[in-house]
């Protein structure tokens, strides 16, 4: 173990001995409260913003039965720079067994049911990503972990597929939650360009290769930029005004780059990423197989060619963007998490969330 692993594991450690049980009375019309534990990332990747939307959605339409807040646990002081409205943190190690539900994600899942299970503590799990569930752990500790979680949470049909084939005992408590792309931010600019964007933190040999490849053959009067540290704002600026997207999603649960250029006016072509296989459909996306560097400049090519001489179908983009956007349109997530607190909190309710 590195001296940056045992230090963290010391850290890890210290904090877990500072988790304290309550059990408060269970009141007749008690709340539950929904507990986050949320990285603490100066550079706040895409599932952080996930866990502060959600938060925020519960705090603005469940306060009738649920409150939820976010646990930066290393720091309960830290705030990721997301802005959304009604969040709450919890700025201390205290439980409350009767009302509380901590919720850990999938990378820390295993460690943190280990500590939270021998307090007594009563947990669930969010999985953004059915690939890092064996992140520093083996099978039959993450099957304990899952199997005794109060719910696990997830968000795509491909890792709700990987939980019920890796847990198929844990398969009542597996619930698929949606989440939302602002198709009002993500929109076709008046004016597009000849450029073609992609996102350089992804599998950066591949992109290497394939820019490479395109060397050659990319018309004078086309140019590829590339979107890096760049705001929300700055982001859906940049994919408006392209007109083809370049994927290089690997092993992700739900992409959401993909889904953002596609709803921007993009042709998207490259990898699904395998949890991209749900939306990645005909006009607005064509799959490349991971590793098929040549295929995927060529791909790229014919795109430029058809958006070149008028072959692109403008009316049936336009009508697979509106399917795009209702897939994950903001009511769908609101009412999944209404769904979800009504849930718990009938649990709560029925003392099935108890000492």
């Amino acid at each position: 173990m590195s001296v940056y692993n045992k230090v963290m594991h010391l850290i890890a450690k210290f904090r877990h001995l500072r988790y304290t049980l309550v059990n408060q009375p269970v009141h007749e019309n008690g709340k539950i409260k929904v507990t986050y534990l949320c990285p603490d990332a100066v550079r706040a990747s895409g599932g952080t913003k996930v866990i502060y939307a959600h938060t925020s959605i519960i705090n603005t339409y469940c306060t009738d039965i649920a409150e939820a807040q976010i646990f930066h646990a290393k720091n309960p002081k830290f705030r990721c720079h997301w802005h959304f409205e009604n969040l709450k943190f919890k700025d201390n190690y205290i439980f409350d067994n009767n009302h509380e539900l901590y919720i850990v994600h999938e990378m820390w899942a295993v460690r943190e049911a280990a500590i939270l299970a021998n307090k007594g503590i009563n947990y669930g799990i969010f999985v953004q990503n059915g690939y890092l569930i064996n992140r520093k752990t083996h099978f039959e500790k993450a099957k304990v972990a899952y199997e005794n979680a109060r719910v696990i949470l997830c968000v795509s049909q491909d890792i709700y597929d990987c939980l019920v084939y890796l847990f198929p005992h844990a398969k009542d408590r597996i619930k698929r939650l949606h989440i939302s792309v602002d198709a009002e931010l993500f929109k076709p600019a008046i004016t597009k360009q000849n450029v073609i964007t992609y996102m350089p933190r992804k599998l950066k040999k591949h992109a290497e290769l394939v820019l490479f490849f395109l060397a050659a053959h990319l018309p004078k009067n086309w140019r590829i930029e590339a979107i890096d540290k760049m705001g929300p704002a700055e982001v859906a600026t940049k994919l408006g005004e392209s007109k083809i997207f370049m994927s290089f999603s690997e092993l992700e649960g739900l992409g959401l780059p993909p889904i953002e250029a596609a709803l921007a006016g993009n042709l998207v072509v490259g990898y699904t990423g395998q949890g991209g296989k749900e939306y990645w459909h005909a006009p607005l996306f064509e799959e490349i197989a991971n590793g098929d560097i040549r295929g995927f400049s060529q791909a790229v090519l014919n795109a430029i060619q058809r958006l070149d001489n008028g072959e692109i179908d403008v009316q049936q983009c336009s009508d697979a963007r509106s399917r795009l956007a209702q897939q994950y349109h903001a009511e769908l997530e609101r009412q999944d998490l209404i769904e979800l607190t009504q849930m718990l909190t009938q649990e709560l309710q029925s003392k099935m969330i108890s000492r």
